[in-house]
């Protein structure tokens, strides 16, 4: 089989085997059916490349609905609003718009409306949705899958997932489309059962064809991670059996200042250039180091510089890749036909302007820096 996280193929015999097992927690047969109804056998493997366990097989028939078997209980209740109020404080997302993932008939939306949020739900049974819809909830028939990946009024500023995600063949897909629904910078709450005490309390009849992923810490941390959230927070709660992470999607990388360094260093180098030019004077380069060939083609250099100089015999009576300018010894200074040299060489500068000024003190001499062109 495959990981259901990372996608490595899982060799090997299972850590644990059940036999004759309950075909799933929804699945009660019928008092005249013993004779053919049988059990399920349950493999549990762990991914040597990420670390997740996970059963094998199929997942259940419903595995897209949020089956709640049981009223919400008074101390439930006091917990979900004490850590909802805490989630919207902490975060500021008073008034702003949550979306529960997987709602059921809405047991949680009236709580994190009552901490303070607009809240809605996605839910995939009919019957629920209309249940939900009764108590007043916006409410929207769905399940993140190809085909039916946008939220209605999406982005959202927040968003929750409690005891769901386990469920979920293809987790990292549904964690991805989550994310893509969502403001950037985004936070939310991501909670799974807590397969740390499962193990530390030797809880052996755990395992259930429901639950086809039994997250740790680390390995929840990871998914989490690798499908485009930062994990702010990952704690157990609600007496161990739940581990709750608070997430933040993973904001994009701003590269913008690489552009407003490239548009200065351009100007830079376009007025050391004009100025030589003005005077008549032939400008190499010297320096084919990788920095170099990026900045021949990013400053608009092509047609303004006549050669490069570079002391690499690998590299000479070669071009520059790209921007195809000759690449030649050192050694043709001497003819004394180039007049200015822009040292772009990097921590090598110092030393080649030395060079410079002791064997051919008449050139016009200049590094590249990264606060611009520098007479040297």
């Amino acid at each position: 089989m495959q990981c259901r996280i990372c996608g490595q193929g899982i060799p090997g015999d299972p850590l644990l085997s059940y036999h004759n097992m309950p075909k799933s927690a929804q699945f009660f047969p019928a008092l005249d059916a013993a004779e053919t109804e049988c059990g399920v056998d349950l493999d549990l493997y762990q991914c040597a490349s990420c670390g997740m366990l996970q059963l094998g097989g199929e997942p259940v028939p419903y595995y897209r609905e949020v089956i709640r078997a049981t009223r919400v209980s008074r101390e439930m209740r006091a917990f979900r609003v004490a850590q909802f109020r805490d989630f919207i404080a902490r975060y500021r997302l008073q008034g702003k718009r949550i979306v529960e993932i997987g709602c059921g008939g809405g047991e949680f939306l009236s709580m994190m409306a009552e901490a303070g949020a607009d809240a809605v739900g996605i839910e995939y049974a009919e019957n629920l949705v209309r249940q939900a819809r009764a108590e007043g909830h916006t409410v929207y028939p769905m399940f993140l899958e190809e085909g039916s990946e946008e939220i209605p009024e999406a982005p959202y500023d927040a968003f929750y997932i409690l005891s769901f995600l386990e469920h979920n063949p293809d987790p990292c897909a549904y964690l991805r489309r989550i994310a893509r629904n969502l403001m950037d910078g985004a936070v939310g709450i991501v909670e799974v059962p807590d397969v740390d005490m499962i193990l530390r309390e030797r809880l052996y009849a755990e395992f259930i064809q429901d639950h086809l992923l039994y997250f740790t810490e680390d390995t929840l941390r990871r998914t989490l991670e690798m499908c485009g959230f930062e994990v702010l927070s990952c704690a157990s709660v609600w007496h161990g059996y739940v581990l709750s992470a608070e997430v933040r999607k993973r904001r994009k990388i701003d590269v913008s200042g690489f552009l407003t360094q490239q548009a200065s260093m351009r100007r830079s180098v376009d007025a050391f250039l004009s100025e030589m030019e003005a005077e008549g004077r032939v400008t190499a380069v010297w320096g084919a180091g990788h920095q170099a060939l990026a900045d021949l083609a990013l400053l608009g250099m092509v047609g303004r510089i006549d050669c490069v100089l570079d002391s690499a015999d690998f590299k000479q009576n070669k071009q520059t890749p790209a921007t195809h300018i000759p690449i030649v010894a050192p050694s043709v200074l001497a003819a004394g036909r180039i007049g200015a040299v822009l040292v772009m060489a990097g921590s090598y500068s110092e030393e080649i302007v030395r060079i410079l000024k002791r064997e051919h003190p008449e050139v016009v001499r200049a590094v590249f820096t990264p606060g611009g062109v520098r007479r040297a």
